[in-house]
């Protein structure tokens, strides 16, 4: 992916060139956002379930601007069924793997300091790997810091 996320969701030129004067910082966020969402080998976490569970966290925070953002990469995959999943109020019945990694999204995105061993526990619980937690810890990380960096610039420039 070549365009940056943060200054399309923007749509802001005096941000952009602020942003500019920090190039390496975009230009790694912008490397972390593909490597989150894009990366060459998506394991056991697709291309949509990733861009879902984004879209998902950005819900959350009522970052909507990125919440649109996600749904077109989830809408890019071709991957259907999961848009339900992004609503942050959605709880899958019947798949005890999903309704574990969509609560501990939602644990780590609204209340990290809550979180403990027994969290990454029920991970293993319901199948997922080493691979698969750091997988998922690393997206959590991102789109939070991505959602962050959006509301901070916004707030500089609405003040």
């Amino acid at each position: 992916m070549s365009v940056d996320v943060i200054d399309t969701v923007l749509g802001d030129a005096e941000l952009t060139a602020l942003r500019q004067k920090r190039e390496k910082i975009k230009a790694l966020t912008q490397a972390s956002h593909d490597a989150a969402l894009r990366p060459k080998d998506p394991g056991n976490f697709s291309y949509g379930l990733r861009a879902v569970l984004s879209a998902r966290m950005a819900g959350l925070w009522k970052a909507e601007d990125l919440v649109v953002h996600y749904r077109a990469l989830l809408a890019e995959t071709g991957e259907n069924g999961l848009e339900a999943l992004a609503d942050p109020g959605f709880a899958p019945e019947g798949d005890p793997r999903l309704a574990t990694i969509l609560a501990h999204v939602d644990l780590i995105t609204l209340s990290p300091k809550q979180a403990t061993r027994a969290n990454v526990e029920k991970l293993y619980a319901v199948g997922l790997s080493d691979r698969d937690i750091v997988t998922l810890a690393s997206l959590i990380a991102f789109v939070n810091y991505q959602v962050l960096v959006v509301a901070g610039l916004k707030m500089l420039r609405d003040h």
